[in-house]
């Protein structure tokens, strides 16, 4: 669990009052390195070798066209799988893998990059560092369970749930925005790619969030970039106004785009993060399952899976260890620390079995708050590893908590041959077809509409011979 606090970060840049005064620039440095812990930590770098050092080298041609800049930058890929992209403070860039299936070239990656750049050279975070950096945190009663278990609880219960939806930064004003499309606009024509492709590409993204969620809008790249009615009709006359001349790209034509898109995950679940199936979770690398209660809101990061009661009044997590150790030898130190901080007598943990699995209980209880709330530390000693089970609530769930701890147990054949990835795959059209004709000849599992959308294309077009399709299969996993 990370050791860092969002207040924290919130406090180097919440100093500021009034324009950037005060916000220096190591001081967003240093809040963009908590804040890529987080993201890092509660959503996960996407495991893509190829495609990522593709972004990364598109950025680097970027930044080389800024001239002398006090930030390094950083590109990621994360496993999300809303198209989004933003900046942190100091210079880290983030683009998820749902923003990149919808890429259909080169020019267009680059504007949303170069966007990126430029509100972090722009220092709009800064600017708006007295405006709320921070989605609401869940509120449980017994605070003070925090000073006796330490921050391994607290730190979860305070963190954004990210796997939840929650944006890491605020909002954009639109006035920042349209001053982040001309100089990101600028930035691209200098480094010698179509400044009118972020028209293109914001495009393709609004008519596939249309499609996917119809009048609803999902967290997306608009919640922390919020678009003006005019704004694809402004960038496109900005972008009239640059003179540019276009360079090498490095990746030479559309199929060379498409190659490193091939194989990309498209979805909420990534096999390699774990999968859930209603309320049940399969693991399948850790060969694992756990199913949590009904009508629990799900969680799933890098660090720990979970879930919260309807109420939030009640957490349950699963994860690893803290640290090498056997289950007995972990949960008897952690007694004891416990114990050390109440200044009392440590208690024993209490060993049980989880199915096959010999495990060992501490339960320590907080009477500080308007209910009263125990914490149950589960470690699990199953072949080849230790898990930890971390529940917190009132006495009323007791139930959901013990049974979500019990179920916990290896996959049969049946799950573990269940699990499928969704992966975006390219196809080579016959002369003559509708992209609905050639779904249906390459077992294509998108709708046409949808297909049509993240290929920039209309769902009519009729595809000449060798035209290149984005599209969807669905393909076992097996625990690759």
């Amino acid at each position: 669990m990370s050791r860092h606090s969002w207040p924290a970060i919130a406090a180097l840049l919440v100093s500021a009052c009034g324009g950037t005064g005060g916000v220096t620039v190591a001081d967003e440095e240093q809040a963009g390195a908590q804040t890529s812990q987080h993201v890092e930590e509660q959503v996960g770098i996407y495991t893509g070798e190829y495609l990522s050092n593709y972004v990364d080298t598109i950025g680097r041609r970027l930044v080389a066209k800024l001239g002398q800049t006090p930030y390094y930058f950083k590109f990621r890929v994360i496993d999300q799988p809303e198209p989004n992209a933003f900046a942190a403070p100091g210079g880290y860039i983030y683009i998820s893998r749902g923003m990149l299936a919808l890429i259909n070239n080169e020019d267009e990656l680059a504007g949303i990059l170069a966007h990126e750049i430029s509100h972090v050279t722009l220092r709009h975070h800064a600017r708006q560092a007295q405006a709320s950096l921070l989605p609401g945190v869940l509120t449980l009663p017994g605070r003070a369970i925090g000073a006796i278990v330490g921050e391994d609880v607290a730190n979860i219960i305070n963190a954004p749930l990210s796997a939840a939806g929650e944006a890491y930064l605020s909002s954009y004003s639109r006035g920042q925005e349209a001053e982040a499309d001309e100089i990101g606009m600028r930035l691209s024509a200098n480094a010698g790619y179509d400044p009118s492709s972020l028209a293109t590409a914001l495009t393709t993204l609004e008519r596939t969030i249309t499609l996917l969620t119809g009048t609803k809008r999902e967290f997306s790249f608009f919640d922390s970039h919020p678009t003006a009615p005019n704004r694809i009709a402004d960038i496109e006359q900005v972008a009239a106004t640059l003179a540019w001349q276009p360079a090498r790209p490095i990746a030479k034509d559309r199929a060379s785009v498409y190659k490193r898109l091939d194989g990309l995950t498209w979805g909420p679940n990534n096999p390699l993060q774990g999968v859930f199936a209603g309320r049940q979770f399969m693991q399948p690398d850790m060969n694992l399952s756990i199913t949590f209660p009904e009508d629990w809101r799900t969680i799933n990061t890098p660090l720990y899976i979970g879930a919260f009661a309807p109420d939030e009044q009640a957490i349950i997590l699963f994860g690893g260890p803290e640290r090498p150790a056997g289950a007995l030898t972990l949960a008897t130190d952690f007694a004891n620390e416990v114990a050390k901080a109440a200044n009392a007598e440590p208690l024993p943990p209490v060993e049980t079995k989880i199915g096959d699995w010999p495990a060992y209980v501490v339960k320590i209880d907080d009477t500080s708050g308007m209910e009263p709330v125990s914490v149950y530390y589960v470690w699990i000693s199953a072949p080849g590893t230790i898990f930890k089970i971390v529940a917190l609530g009132p006495k009323r769930y007791f139930d959901p908590m013990r049974d979500t701890a019990q179920s916990v147990r290896p996959l049969t054949k049946e799950e573990r041959e269940s699990i499928v990835a969704q992966r975006i795959r390219i196809a080579t059209a016959e002369g003559g077809e509708t992209i609905a004709m050639l779904s249906d000849r390459t077992g294509n599992t998108m709708p046409p509409k949808l297909t049509a959308a993240i290929n920039g294309r209309d769902a009519a077009d009729i595809l000449k011979s060798g035209t290149l399709i984005k599209i969807l299969r669905k393909e076992a996993y097996f625990g690759n």
